[in-house]
């Protein structure tokens, strides 16, 4: 579920930055319909936190790095469920896990990114931990579920417009536009 705090910061920097109709809001919100579709599919998770926890160590440095880090490593260790299947060593990976990879990857820059434009500190950097470590469980968690991915893709579509009109009230009511004088 830390996966849906994202959409809701991004849902807050749509309203702080894509007020009203114009290209960046309709490629978030693209990416946003992508993303919830990638990640049902789980594919590029590993990569995706790893990712996510380099910006972390970019924007923060090396302690907040080492706070992502744990928060990441919890949140991995108190996600993983037993899966049954393996992926064979002689499988090729295709054109279209490729594709699911690389949304998922732009997915993890755009939430970090939206999180350290609405918070700070360690409550930033422990949030994108949490949620970096989410990307490498969500397939593992699907799969545990029993779920199809149809409704996987169903839920995760209502959670992620939920918490993106949660987020754009949000920005809504706490950003605050500044006229210089």
């Amino acid at each position: 579920m830390a996966i849906f705090l994202g959409y809701g910061f991004l849902g807050r920097l749509l309203r702080v930055i894509a007020s009203g109709v114009n290209p960046l809001s309709i490629m978030l919100l693209a990416l946003c319909l992508g993303s919830v579709w990638a990640l049902t599919l789980g594919y590029g998770g590993l990569l995706a936190t790893a990712l996510a926890l380099g910006i972390v160590f970019m924007y923060g440095g090396v302690g907040s790095g080492f706070i992502a880090i744990a928060a990441a490593v919890v949140m991995m260790w108190l996600g993983f469920a037993q899966t049954d299947r393996e992926r064979s060593q002689d499988q090729k990976i295709t054109i279209f896990e490729i594709g699911v990879v690389v949304v998922i990857l732009s997915w993890a820059v755009v939430i970090t990114m939206a999180i350290y434009d609405a918070l700070s500190g360690v409550t930033a950097d422990m949030v994108a931990g949490v949620i970096a470590g989410s990307y490498t469980v969500i397939r593992s968690q699907i799969k545990a579920s029993g779920i199809d991915r149809k409704q996987a893709f169903n839920f995760f579509a209502l959670l992620a417009g939920l918490s993106l009109a949660i987020g754009w009230v949000y920005g809504w009511f706490t950003y605050k536009v500044f006229i210089p004088s």
